[in-house]
Parts: C-alpha cells; structure tokens; sequence
C-alpha cells in the first residue's frame, strides 16, 4: 500500500491537539509540540500500517510513503477567487503560531531528507492536495491511503483509493462511503445521492475553512436533496425544479438558480475544488519529490532527543526498514 500524508494537515491538528493538553508556556515549548505534532502525526500512521490507534493491521505491507507539504500561499486558487483561505491569515491565533509550526515541517523535513526512506513532495506556492492528487492520478495501481482530515480528498474515494481521519480515527471507502462522508437528517437517515455527484455537494456548500463561500441559501441538507435528483447544473434557470427536489419553498436558493448566481458559484467551486482536474504542478513531480535514505543510526539518535509518545518504536523500524527494502 502507497501511504501518502497530508503534512501540513497533520501538523496543524497535531500543533492544536498536544497544544490543548500540554500548554506550553513559551515558545521554546511551543516549537517542541509542533515538532511533537507533525513528527508524531506521520511517525505514528507509518508504524500502525496506515491504519488508526487499536484497528487490526492491515494484510498488505506499506510499499511506499509519501507526505506531502504546502509551502507559501495557493497563488493558483488566488488568482481565480482572490479571498481564498486569507481568513487564517488574518486571524491572530494563526499569525502567532504559522512561524512555529512551519518551523517544526522544516525540520521534519530534514530529518526525512538525511535518514527516512521516504517521500517528501513540496513545491513553492504550490497546495499539498494538488501535489497528492497528482500523485494518485499517477499511482502504478498500488492501493493509496491518504492520511488527513480535508473532507476534499473524499472525491478521490475508489476501489484502489481510501482515506484515513485521523481526528474520527476512521478508515473512508467505498463500502463505508454514505455512512461516513454524506449528512443525516434529524432522524438519523443519511440523506443519500450518487457519489458520483459528491464533488458537486461539496461545490453547492463551499468551504468555509478556505473561505469559499456556497450558493445562498444552500445547507447540507438541501444540496443532497438537489444532487440526489439530478446533476446540479440541471436547476439553473429552473427555480420549479428546485422547489420540487428539496420538497419546500426557498426564496434564496430558487433565486439563486434563476438569477444566475448558483451556476458561477458551482462553476468557480468546482474549478477550485476538483482535484481530479490536472493541475500545472501535475507535470513537475518529478522534481517536487526527494527521497531520503534510511539511515537507522541517525533516525533513531533524533528519535531519542524527540522522545515522541504513543507510537510503537520497534514497529515504527520495522516499517522504515520494509519501506527501504521496498525501494532498492
């Protein structure tokens, strides 16, 4: 299995985590929870296979890790929709601890480079769900795992590709699909639709945490109801239609529809969000990955000084060393 990490995801949730319970009461102990957190966070889902905290290991051995980084500001999305994801960069919260918790990757991400066989794609201004995208559309047919909490890779979900929460601590695929990724009404039934169609789910909501906003009016709710009916472009200029599929009036989204505005929101989310549309960093790969080698001695020096907790050491070598054997 190719276990590929969404770094920056997992080292924000791991930051805020370990934040909460340790409170650190200066910055030198503020570097080090970050460094707990991201370091943790990988280290932890390579020596569990991929799999979460007390789950049964997996059949097939990880052949392949990758972990993927931001690095600088998603330029492309910006230059479609200008706000996107600038909310965290005016929130002070965000502001104090960026410089840590970047600083805490950096040095991840020379640990990696000098004594982990493992992968490690980053490119300038460039977001890790485009360099993971890419490197799923481009898998050799090994089955993919990808580690994050970003509700956007569920797009991805297929017979070869499932994705890890590791805040739910849960494993999404297609078996578990509906119950996992789609709403539920008040009663508890999953509001279902094709999954085909949970790209444009996504798109009639937006993303809040990228600051993206959705068509006017629409909740989870309603757009499982739009998409559960039909394709979501089938409702512009149909303000009748809208009423018909959500079962109820709703001035906002029925105008929303009619007016044009819903069709430039779905066209300019799914342009944002889609990330099964090749991206330019698609094409430089290649160039965006290193590849550490695996040096035992040093890895386990640092892992002395860290002294990270809740991750199996014995398990966690003998998954670096299956990885290395992997790759010679």
């Amino acid at each position: 299995m190719h276990l590929i990490i969404d770094g920056n995801n997992i080292a924000w949730a791991g930051y805020y985590a370990l934040e909460r319970a340790m409170k650190p009461a200066d910055e030198l102990r503020r570097r080090r929870v970050a460094l707990l957190g991201v370091a943790g966070g990988v280290l932890g889902a390579i020596a569990r296979g991929g799999v979460p905290p007390g789950a049964a290991r997996p059949s097939t051995e990880l052949t392949r890790v990758t972990v993927a980084f931001d690095d600088g500001r998603p330029l492309r999305r910006r230059q479609i929709y200008p706000p996107y994801q600038t909310g965290r960069e005016r929130d002070p919260k965000f502001i104090a601890n960026e410089p840590i918790v970047l600083g805490a990757i950096a040095t991840f991400i020379d640990v990696a480079a000098h004594s982990l066989p493992i992968d490690i794609v980053r490119s300038t201004n460039v977001e890790a769900d485009d360099l993971i995208a890419g490197t799923v559309a481009r898998r050799d047919g090994t089955p993919v795992r990808i580690v994050s909490t970003d509700r956007d890779f569920l797009q991805l979900v297929g017979p070869d590709v499932d994705i890890y929460s590791p805040v739910k601590r849960i494993i999404v695929d297609e078996a578990n699909f509906d119950e996992q990724a789609l709403p539920r009404t008040s009663s508890g039934a999953i509001a279902r639709f094709p999954r085909e169609r949970f790209l444009q789910y996504r798109t009639l909501l937006g993303d809040p945490s990228d600051d993206l906003p959705g068509v006017p009016g629409i909740g989870p709710l309603t757009a499982a109801a739009l998409v559960a009916r039909a394709d979501a472009r089938a409702f512009v200029g149909d303000p009748a239609a809208v009423r018909e599929a959500i079962g109820r009036k709703s001035l906002a989204v029925e105008r929303a529809f009619a007016d044009g505005t819903a069709n430039a929101v779905i066209e300019r989310n799914e342009t944002l969000m889609d990330l099964r549309r090749p991206s330019p960093v698609w094409d430089l790969l290649d160039v965006a990955r290193t590849r550490g080698p695996w040096d035992a001695a040093t890895f386990s020096a640092w892992l002395d000084e860290l002294r990270p907790a809740g991750i199996d050491r014995a398990a966690l070598l003998r998954e670096l060393g299956h990885l290395a054997a992997a790759r010679v």
